[in-house]
């Protein structure tokens, strides 16, 4: 005789239902069941079969439950078998195993959360995500610098003044055993910025001109919000001018126009340039310099083999030392000085490799270059 298959699995699911409800109820496992009756503070719950629960109503209530005949919960068993023959139930504990079981989740998924800040101590912030973790000082982003350490057993007044804010946060150790919920604004703040560029980079494209507000300065070039994401203004696409530090054009609130000037999607890397929307000097340079021309210049910085001379605005040119004066020379400081504005003639024009070679000693009207010494050169 043939079963058939659908029969087969209607039996063997029996079989299962029939030995989870003979196995013993374990402390720690949550149970569904259907609220049978209520009596003061009691809550008789059908289990299915096993041997009946009872929670606390009051417990039940303080969990924001409204219980009511009929109505279907999930409770964690704190006793197999209580007094009267019948399980200890708590809803309280099932919801934190949920919380503790999300909280895990979160951990490996690096999905942020919001969580309301109800308390601070000198060592960082506690906060509610449905059981209470903690935020370490470290891990902290809305505030910057604490100053001076404040008086012993003293809360700083910045963290204080954050009880009661909703912070985005990112969960970095769940430890239910140890009862141990560690999250990082800071992680938050890295990851939201992670997914604004992965966004940007699917929305931005090359050739836009974007208003935006810096949002940092440092040595090697902008970081710049351009609303969807920060993007990167090299130091070499600030300006073109040479050899000016960032930090004195530019302080983080400024607002500045940018060209999106390339986007790795790969990478979430979005480029950007602030000289490009201006006028390339060297177009100007091909148009108004002439080779064998003399023009004044200014010294900017003076090298073992010669020195740099601004032109025009973005425009340098090299003067070699040969170029310097006709007689040798041990180094080009014996006659020049930055800030000095000598006049200089135009030996080579290559815009190609954007290179301007110029000449002291051929310049008309420059003869004290050649008897000038080292100490006038200082005066």
């Amino acid at each position: 005789m043939t079963v058939d298959p659908e029969t087969m699995e209607e039996l063997l699911a029996d079989v299962e239902a029939g030995e989870g409800a003979l196995r013993p109820l374990r402390p720690g496992e949550v149970v569904e069941g259907v609220v049978a009756s209520v009596s003061g503070d009691e809550v008789l719950v059908d289990l299915g079969g096993r041997s009946a629960g009872l929670l606390s109503l009051r417990e039940a209530n303080g969990e924001g439950m409204n219980v009511a005949v009929g109505e279907h919960l999930l409770a964690a068993v704190v006793q197999s078998e209580g007094p009267d023959g019948r399980a200890v139930l708590s809803i309280r504990r099932a919801h934190s195993r949920q919380q503790w079981s999300r909280m895990s989740d979160l951990s490996k998924s690096g999905e942020l959360v919001e969580a309301e800040v109800v308390e601070a101590n000198r060592g960082g912030l506690v906060v509610d995500v449905g059981l209470r973790g903690f935020v370490p000082l470290s891990q902290l982003a809305s505030v910057g610098s604490l100053g001076s350490p404040p008086e012993q057993g003293a809360v700083p007044e910045a963290l204080r003044a954050l009880v009661g804010k909703r912070l985005p946060l990112k969960v970095i150790e769940a430890d239910q055993r140890r009862d141990r919920l560690i999250l990082s604004e800071k992680a938050a703040a890295q990851e939201a910025r992670r997914q604004r560029k992965e966004e940007a980079s699917r929305l931005l494209s090359e050739g836009e001109v974007l208003d935006g507000t810096v949002a940092s300065v440092t040595t090697f070039g902008l970081f710049v919000d351009v609303g969807v994401a920060d993007g990167l203004v090299h130091r070499s696409e600030i300006t073109w001018d040479k050899g000016i530090e960032p930090t004195s054009l530019y302080q983080p609130g400024d607002a500045v126009r940018v060209l999106v000037t390339a986007v790795d999607r790969e990478r979430r890397r979005i480029s950007l340039s602030i000289k490009r929307l201006g006028q390339d000097p060297w177009a100007r340079a091909v148009r108004e310099l002439a080779v064998g021309s003399d023009i004044e210049a200014t010294i900017m910085r003076v090298m073992p083999y010669g020195a740099f001379a601004r032109v025009g605005s973005g425009i340098e040119g090299l003067i070699h030392v040969s170029e310097i004066a006709s007689r040798h020379l041990a180094s080009p400081g014996e006659l020049v000085r930055p800030g000095e504005v000598v006049r200089v003639r135009v030996v080579a024009i290559d815009p190609e490799r954007r290179r301007l070679s110029l000449s002291i000693r051929q310049a008309s009207g420059n003869v004290m270059y050649e008897t000038r010494t080292a100490s006038d050169a200082n005066v």
